[in-house]
């Protein structure tokens, strides 16, 4: 356990790295282990070490429907205020892939607290560094949810709609470059109903199998998927190719229970090398949210065409 490579220890001096190794534990998690579910006793903080952990919420019990409120990543903690107040877990947390947990109990951490207090305090220090950072980014992200509701809201024809979430949504994560598709209910394929960024043109009209390239597949996963570099990637590496993928990406299946109604891409990161969990998080809430509204239009517009076409059929 290497706790100088975790960005909440980065500054923290030999000295009270020592101090700290003697109250943390290490835990090795596996694909789908939970770390801990909601109710339980706040008992300890979690530092991500390896691997990425979701944070949920369980909406039914009965048929099991979750909420996802995050994607946390290594170098990210949860848990901190468990450590000053040990009220329960007010959500689920589990490894999204085999993950490596640092664990600081409460009792751990209120005896470092006695025994080495500017140890301790370093580390309260630089929880509200982080936590600082984070409401940033909340800000941002709500000001992102906010237009979205509001576009939604206005329920503006499909195109419009379209359009208006893939622009929020690249402004809020920072993306030069945005893919929209939609599911053709007539032949179930993807076809792109939006791109922006350079050389757009080259993909508008393109159309694929439901479950073909990135957009099909997080489909198949039925979640987001960040792609750090997709000519090195686990998700990505036997993929077939249609012209908009990016070296780095974020794809976003948008479904309605559990029914594909399209999926948005996102590439190249202007204020950054790659995609950060908040970005996927921002994202991941978009789509949820869209779904549902992009649906409803996709039918209201069918329901036009075919009315429409009543009445020519009529008329002659």
């Amino acid at each position: 356990m290497n706790l100088r490579s975790v960005e909440l220890f980065k500054d923290f001096s030999d000295q009270e790295l020592e101090r700290f190794t003697g109250v943390v534990e290490q835990l090795e998690l596996s694909l789908g282990d939970m770390l801990f579910e909601e109710g339980d006793p706040g008992d300890a903080l979690y530092i991500i070490e390896e691997g990425a952990v979701r944070i949920f919420k369980t909406i039914d019990k009965a048929s099991g429907d979750e909420k996802s409120l995050a994607l946390l990543e290594p170098g990210t903690y949860l848990g901190e205020m468990t450590l000053i107040d040990g009220n329960p877990r007010s959500a689920s947390a589990r490894a999204e892939i085999p993950s490596k947990i640092i664990k600081i109990t409460r009792d751990n951490f209120l005896r470092l607290l006695r025994e080495y207090p500017q140890a301790a305090i370093r580390l309260f220090v630089s929880f509200m560094q982080v936590i600082s950072q984070r409401l940033r980014q909340t800000n941002d992200e709500l000001v992102v949810m906010y237009q979205v509701g509001k576009l939604i809201g206005a329920a503006p024809p499909t195109a419009e709609l379209v359009r208006g979430i893939l622009e929020r949504t690249m402004a809020g994560t920072g993306s030069a470059w945005g893919v929209f598709f939609c599911v053709n209910d007539i032949t179930g394929n993807l076809e792109v109903a939006e791109a922006i960024g350079k050389g757009f043109e080259s993909v508008l009209g393109l159309k694929t199998g439901l479950h073909q390239g990135l957009a099909g597949l997080c489909i198949q996963e039925g979640q987001v998927l960040k792609i750090d570099n997709i000519d090195d990637d686990i998700w990505t590496e036997d993929l077939p190719r249609f012209g908009y993928e990016r070296k780095t990406m974020i794809a976003a299946p948008l479904l309605r229970k559990d029914t594909p109604i399209g999926a948005l891409l996102l590439g190249d990161p202007m204020n950054a090398p790659e995609f950060n969990s908040a970005n996927v998080n921002l994202v991941e809430a978009v789509t949820s949210e869209a779904a549902a509204s992009l649906e409803a239009s996709l039918m209201k517009a069918d329901a036009a065409s075919r009315e429409k076409y009543d009445r020519h059929f009529f008329r002659f």
